[in-house]
């Protein structure tokens, strides 16, 4: 659980730092085991690699809810997402460029090859360190600058915070969880669904496949912006969950041109990241944000592993229809915990679906 960190500000600059070593590392001894031809040693690297990403991604949104507050969040959270998919995009379409090219340098193809490959991508890790360097330093300075008195608010970060959590962040972590349980291991096992039963050409299906990811690139910052500027969190998502499960019901039970249900997937999948992660920093006090950010990450992360097996034994034993059945029944109970979140922050009066005018309303209040 190292991801879960106060979200004081220099501790974070320290945590990022930190954590963007254990990607280096994990990402040089993954490239070494490959040169060597040791799986094991592969194996050991992504752990330690998974050790540093997924606590980066912690840290990074504490950043965000840090330095951004009410009507910017929303589009910080699109930018951040958006530079994610590009990364996603280009790896996915330069790696295998670059292998071929390491490959007719070398003279044969094999593990040589690919530890090099991997070697020279561990570039991107070297600047995402450099990145948390320049971070952590602009931290620093702002705290001087701005004489932020930073850890002196008598509040004390300890995972027993957890048992403190409201009935709304609950709500949250469940829609988190339902939701990308039925975009992450579907898009995993989706070239072949497209190969299937639509009769498309690997490349083609590694077309469609992709095109979540393509859509999101852009279009993440155009929803950030608008949900910024709408506010309506609650009625995004549901807008969100409910054109996911438009799109596999359409994949399971139809044989329309599956590019229609793909768009409808990138879309709604960009506009639930722009509108549920910032609503965590409107329920949880900002001492706690480090730790609800990092216990929303675990527990997605530990949905995400038992879901891929599950979706696994499924498609070995049922096939394509059940499979897209039981994504459906993910997005459908991702559905119902939109509604009850309505329904109790309603009751509570809560701000999770303040229009963009009543939260500026609410924090002029506050600064008076």
């Amino acid at each position: 659980m190292t991801a879960l960190l106060p979200s004081r500000l220099r501790l974070n600059g320290w945590g990022t730092v930190i954590f963007s070593s254990f990607v280096c590392v994990g990402q040089v001894i993954f490239a070494l085991g490959g040169i060597v031809n040791a799986f094991w040693l592969m194996e050991f690297g992504r752990f330690v690699f998974g050790i540093g990403g997924e606590s980066l991604a912690v840290a990074q949104n504490t950043y965000a809810v840090s330095w951004f507050k009410g009507k910017e969040l929303n589009l910080v959270f699109g930018l951040q997402l958006s530079m994610a998919r590009i990364g996603s995009t280009v790896n996915m379409n330069l790696m295998g460029w670059l292998y071929t090219k390491i490959e007719t340098s070398l003279g044969s193809a094999g593990h040589l090859t690919l530890g090099v490959t991997l070697m020279i991508g561990g570039v991107t890790c070297i600047l995402s360190l450099l990145c948390a360097l320049v971070l952590a330093y602009l931290d620093r300075r702002a705290e001087k600058i701005l004489h932020k008195e930073q850890g002196k608010t008598g509040e004390v970060v300890k995972l027993t915070d957890i048992k403190d959590f409201s009935l709304p962040l609950w709500l949250i972590f469940l829609i988190c969880v339902c939701y990308y349980a039925a975009v992450f291991p579907f898009i995993g096992l989706g070239k072949v669904f497209f190969i299937e039963k639509f009769g498309f050409s690997p490349q083609s299906a590694s077309a469609i496949n992709s095109i979540v990811y393509v859509i999101s690139a852009p279009m993440s910052p155009v929803f950030g912006l608008l949900v910024d500027k709408t506010g309506k969190n609650i009625i995004w998502v549901l807008c969100a969950v409910a054109t996911t499960l438009l799109s596999h019901m359409m994949l399971a039970f139809t044989f329309w041109n599956p590019w229609i249900a793909m768009c409808l997937l990138g879309l709604s999948y960009s506009l639930l990241a722009c509108a549920l992660w910032p609503m965590v920093a409107f329920v949880v006090p900002e001492h706690q944000l480090g730790t609800a950010y990092g216990f929303m990450q675990s527990i997605q992360n530990l949905g995400l592993a038992v879901i891929s097996i599950l979706a696994g034994m499924i498609l070995d034993s049922r096939g394509y229809l059940l499979l897209e059945v039981f994504f459906i029944a993910c997005v459908s109970l991702s559905l119902l915990a939109v509604v009850g979140l309505y329904l109790v922050n309603r009751a509570r009066g809560g701000n999770l679906n303040y229009s963009a005018k009543q939260r500026e309303e609410l924090k002029l209040s506050h600064t008076e």
